[in-house]
């Protein structure tokens, strides 16, 4: 049996995806709103299935994939080993400040 040892970053992108992953399986609406998923990026993530999000969190590394990332879509759908470097060439934007 082998141990993976994730960092508080890879382990929260985790657990972020498999609640989002599951709620869109029993409230698609529900989830889209509170993490703030656009329509495109909810089907393709309820379709990962947990060895492809484990995949994904393990390619990206350090990387906060949320608050959802503009280029979240080209992240997930990005064959695994690039996931990581597209992830520092284009860092997450901040959010704007609602006024």
């Amino acid at each position: 049996m082998s141990h993976v040892m994730l960092s508080d970053v890879e382990w929260i992108n985790l657990n972020v995806l498999a609640v989002i992953h599951t709620g869109l399986q029993h409230d698609r609406a529900s989830t889209c709103c509170k993490f703030a998923l656009n329509a495109e990026q909810a089907d393709y993530l309820k379709d990962l299935t947990i060895d492809e999000l484990w995949s994904l969190v393990l390619h990206v590394g350090e990387t906060t994939l949320f608050p959802p990332r503009d280029d979240l879509l080209a992240l997930l759908s990005a064959p695994r080993p690039l996931a990581g470097p597209m992830a520092l060439v284009h860092p997450p934007k901040p959010m704007e400040r609602q006024r």
